[in-house]
């Protein structure tokens, strides 16, 4: 079993240090690499949002944001259907997930998800005055739309089981077509995941760390121009125990920013940006008073010893298996109060378990997000 332990912590840290050092050589080929694969965040299912994004540890489903190696710890097959409207319907997502095993030690999953953005106005058919400078008019103007469509599949496999530990790995793979308003442009991508799972059944503890775009996300738009997106590595931890005397089951559990520092959560905000412009203006060019970070730059995480500990939280108490409540919190940035995003949520298990109905509610500074879901378990 030493041996056994040996390999794995041997090939888990091989692998954390590729990731490191591939992100280290690439950082100054593209800065759209920290941007490219933001889409992706935007396929949740209901009860991931509910829990602020933090679903990352237990979640067991073929959504693009769950672990592959999740997929090998449960018995059973989850058919699910969720829709989401953001921001007073600016735009919509879709997802459908299948998730099952394939025998004791393996299991798969499979989702097709799809992003809607409607009514985008174009202005390439309005006149121009004697300067150069667009004459509105609106008949004059175009409509057209956005749209983006996600397939993920992925493996998870135990490597070694006890009644003490249990070890998973897996991998999964990404497709995704994206198109822009008015046809115009369309790219295809493809990208791979990696991810490692620590479960401790007897103390209900369970660690989870898993890598998107290891191989970083090739993205092809035409023949002269293309995009990739940078690795992301994050890890997760989380504890659940069932409670008789409170007829239920607690589960918590907390996912990290990007260990790599490519997710873009320190960028400067705008009026940040226009402020610290405007006071360099006053000041002159020596001024002390500088931005911490120019918008499309390397996105950085904060010097405050608490940047370690950013990231998602979430609770989720389930009465009696059937009534589930949860509670969720997106902590950024500590400096900007606009980046601590809560979620609330609910669930009901049917038919003994057989069917499930979820609902998120997701705060944010433009308006909130609501999402519901339905789930077939057998």
């Amino acid at each position: 079993m030493s041996k056994l332990h040996t390999g794995l912590i041997g090939s888990l840290s091989l692998c954390f240090c590729c990731c490191l050092s591939w992100a280290d050589t690439t950082v100054s080929i593209s800065n759209s690499k920290y941007y490219a694969d933001n889409t992706r965040a935007l396929f949740l299912m209901p009860r991931c949002a509910s829990l602020a994004g933090a679903d990352f540890v237990f979640a067991h489903d073929g959504s693009p944001q769950t672990n592959p190696g999740n997929l090998s710890f449960d018995s059973t097959t989850d058919a699910s259907l969720a829709y989401a409207s953001y921001y007073k319907n600016t735009f919509s997502t879709s997802v459908f997930s299948f998730a099952g095993p394939i025998d004791s030690l393996s299991g798969y999953g499979v989702s097709l998800s799809y992003l809607y953005v409607p009514d985008i106005l174009g202005t390439q058919n309005l006149l121009v005055d004697q300067d150069g400078v667009p004459i509105y008019d609106e008949s004059r103007m175009l409509n057209s739309s956005y749209s983006d469509i996600y397939f993920h599949v992925g493996y998870g496999r135990k490597l070694y089981r006890s009644k003490l530990l249990e070890l998973a790995g897996g991998i999964s793979v990404n497709a995704q077509r994206q198109r822009l308003a008015f046809d115009e442009y369309r790219g295809y991508s493809i990208g791979f995941d990696a991810g490692a799972v620590v479960n401790f059944p007897a103390s209900g503890i369970r660690l989870s760390l898993a890598c998107d775009n290891i191989t970083t996300q090739y993205t092809k738009w035409s023949a002269s121009y293309s995009e990739t997106a940078y690795p992301h590595l994050r890890f997760g931890a989380g504890w659940q125990k069932d409670l008789p005397y409170i007829y239920g089951r607690v589960q918590i559990q907390y996912k990290t920013l990007d260990l790599l520092g490519n997710e873009g959560a320190d960028a400067i905000d705008a009026a940040t940006f226009l402020t610290t412009v405007s006071n360099n203006q006053t000041d002159g060019p020596n001024s002390s008073s500088t931005a911490n970070q120019m918008p499309g730059e390397k996105p950085s995480m904060s010097n405050s010893t608490l940047s370690a500990l950013l990231g998602c939280i979430g609770i989720e108490y389930l009465i009696k298996e059937i009534f589930a409540i949860r509670v969720g919190g997106n902590f950024q940035n500590p400096a900007s109060s606009a980046e601590q995003k809560f979620a609330f949520g609910c669930g009901v298990n049917l038919f003994r378990n057989a069917l499930s109905i979820d609902a998120s509610y997701a705060l944010h500074e433009l308006a909130a997000t609501y999402q519901i879901g339905l789930t077939y378990r057998r």
